[in-house]
C-alpha cells in the first residue's frame, strides 16, 4: 500500500525543514511527497527544493503562479497525489517516526474505511516543553464516544470540527472521488467538508493514539489564540450568549445537510440537541429565574425562531 503526503507551504521558512525531515525519518518510508508551495515570499520554495533536488525521486515541488489560497493549495496538492492513501500535511508540524507505518497497516485492515484521524500532541512558544497536553483534552474529545459514526457526524456538525486536518489520512479513491471541492461555506474548509462526507457513510476512525505534534504559534492560520489561551480548569457552563450560538447555528446546519446531501435526518437532529441545549441551561437557574427566562426567550427574543 503506497502513502502519498500532501504538504502545502507559504512563508513557511522557519518550521518546513523540521517538518520534511520527520517526514522522511519514518520506519516505513512514505512514498512521495508532493509539496504545493503557494506564492511564498521567503525563503520556503528554495529550502523546499532544495530538499528535492536531494530526494528527487520522493519530493515533487509546484509552486503556484498565483495565490490559491489556503484550500485551494489542499486541494491542489491532494488532486496530485498518487498513493493509495494520502496523508495531509501542514508545514509547522512534526510526525512521530511510526505514523506512516501505524496508520499503513490499519488501513490494510480495516478495507470499508475511508479517513483516519488521529490524536496529536501540543508544543511550541507557548507551551512549556514538559507539558502533555493534547489536541483533543482542549476540545474535550474521548475517542470511546466515537466508535459510531453517527456520533462522529454530530460532533463536528452540530459544533464543530475537532479533527485538524493535519492528523487526517484519507483512502485516495474515496477522496478523487469528492474532487473538486465543493466549498458550499468558507468555514467547511477541506478537510472539514471530506470529514463530514466520510463520517455520514459510517467510514471514519477516531484513532487515540498519538502520531504527530502540532505546533502552536503566532503565524499559523488556525490555533494560536485559541491555544496559546487554553486552560485545563474544565469547560464553562453555558451561558445565555452560548445557547443563543447554539439555536443561531441552526442556519448552518441546514445548509451542509442539503449542500453536501448529509442524511436529512440530522437537520431535526439539530433542532432536538437545541432544545435540549434550552433546557439544560433552564435546569442551570432558579425556579423564578426559570419563569422569566422561559418569557422572555419566547416573546421578547424570539429564539424558536432560529429553528425555522
Amino acid at each position: 500500500m503506497t502513502s502519498s503526503v500532501a504538504l502545502c507551504t507559504y512563508n513557511g521558512e522557519h518550521y518546513i525543514a523540521e517538518q520534511l525531515d520527520s517526514i522522511l525519518n519514518q520506519t516505513l518510508p512514505v512514498s512521495e511527497i508532493i509539496i504545493c508551495d503557494d506564492r511564498s515570499s521567503d525563503r520556503t520554495p528554495d529550502i523546499v527544493k532544495g530538499y528535492a533536488q536531494k530526494y528527487p525521486d520522493l519530493i515533487k515541488v509546484y509552486e503556484n503562479p498565483e495565490n490559491l489560497g489556503y484550500v485551494g493549495n489542499f486541494e491542489k496538492a491532494m488532486s496530485l497525489c498518487t498513493g493509495d492513501l494520502v496523508f495531509l500535511c501542514d508545514q509547522d508540524d512534526r510526525w512521530y517516526s511510526h505514523k506512516n507505518e501505524y496508520i499503513t497497516q490499519f488501513f490494510k485492515a480495516h478495507h470499508k474505511i475511508n479517513i483516519v484521524t488521529h490524536n496529536i500532541k501540543l508544543f511550541g512558544e507557548t507551551v512549556s516543553s514538559d507539558e502533555k497536553t493534547t489536541y483533543w483534552d482542549i476540545e474535550s474529545v474521548h475517542p470511546e464516544e466515537f466508535k459510531d459514526s453517527r456520533n462522529i457526524i454530530k460532533r463536528i456538525l452540530y459544533q464543530g470540527n475537532v479533527f485538524p486536518g493535519m492528523s487526517m489520512v484519507i483512502r485516495n479513491t474515496f477522496l478523487k472521488a469528492h474532487l473538486p471541492l465543493k466549498k458550499i461555506k468558507p468555514v467547511i474548509i477541506h478537510d472539514y467538508e471530506l470529514l463530514l462526507m466520510a463520517a455520514d457513510q459510517d467510514t471514519v476512525w477516531v484513532e487515540k493514539s498519538i502520531l504527530g505534534e502540532y505546533r502552536i504559534h503566532p503565524q499559523q492560520n488556525i490555533g494560536f489564540q485559541t491555544f496559546s489561551k487554553f486552560s485545563t480548569s474544565g469547560k464553562s457552563p453555558i451561558t445565555r450568549e452560548k445557547l443563543f450560538t447554539v439555536f443561531q447555528r441552526n442556519s448552518f446546519v441546514k445548509e451542509t445537510v442539503l449542500g453536501l446531501r448529509l442524511d436529512p435526518s440530522l437537520q431535526n437532529g439539530y433542532k432536538d440537541y437545541c432544545l435540549r441545549s434550552y433546557r439544560n441551561y433552564l435546569e442551570s437557574l432558579s425556579l423564578l429565574q426559570r419563569f422569566i427566562v422561559q418569557v422572555k426567550m419566547k416573546y421578547y427574543f424570539h429564539i424558536f425562531d432560529y429553528l425555522k
